[in-house]
């Protein structure tokens, strides 16, 4: 009898353990980020595959931001993949209201690459030649309420980030690097992606703004 009651016992207390691990419904508005694509000239030192990871910061954006709940990225790909959606075509209003209801999200967001480029400079500060390289990037979104099938947002974002190089005379002593790198595109990207979404008239403000007036 006492084997049974505490057997009872621990079953109820792993059960009130899950129950409070489990994460509680927000009501909060879904959002699906659809891949980004690229309509842009991309400079040769810039590869394809580094620019569509935009949408991964526009992605990481929304979710810090706690006002929404975003579309898990590999569970968003296994339902692309499905419904032949992922790189078949461009997104437009009609397939993207279609997608967004069948995974119960509120809006969806798609948009591209429209920049990237770089650009080299140099110069001299104090007796040292400086060389720098900058990558450019611009994006452009467009936020689509399923409900309507509207594009009710659209908005840009801009981003950069530099590569130094110092030279000694003779280049006998060289500090950093004046090359185009992976870190350095997907800084510039990230920032293109920070400021389409937390800039001063970025979609979130509007989003949320949005979101309000639908609730009063």
């Amino acid at each position: 009898m006492l084997r049974w009651f505490m057997g009872l016992f621990a079953a109820v207390w792993m059960l009130s353990g899950a129950a409070m691990a489990a994460p509680l419904s927000t009501n909060r508005p879904v959002v699906a980020v659809i891949p980004f694509g690229v309509k842009a000239a991309v400079s040769r030192d810039i590869t394809l595959e580094d620019a569509t990871i935009v949408s991964d910061y526009v992605y990481d954006a929304l979710a810090n931001s706690g006002a929404f709940d975003v579309v898990e990225r590999e569970r968003l790909k296994e339902i692309m993949q499905e419904q032949v959606l992922g790189h078949s075509g461009p997104v437009d209003e009609r397939t993207a209201a279609e997608f967004g209801r069948l995974i119960g999200a509120k809006y969806i967001i798609c948009g591209n690459i429209t920049g990237l480029s770089t650009r080299k400079t140099t110069g001299e500060v104090v007796g040292l030649g400086v060389s720098k390289s900058k990558v450019f990037a611009h994006v452009a979104a467009r936020c689509i309420e399923v409900e309507t099938g509207r594009v009710w947002l659209a908005g840009r974002g801009d981003g950069r980030a530099t590569n130094t190089q110092m030279n000694a005379p003779f280049r006998i002593i060289r500090i950093g690097t004046d090359k185009v790198d992976f870190e350095q595109v997907h800084k510039a990207l990230e920032d293109a992606a920070d400021s389409l979404v937390n800039g001063r008239e970025g979609f979130l403000k509007r989003m949320r703004d949005h979101e309000r007036r639908g609730e009063d």
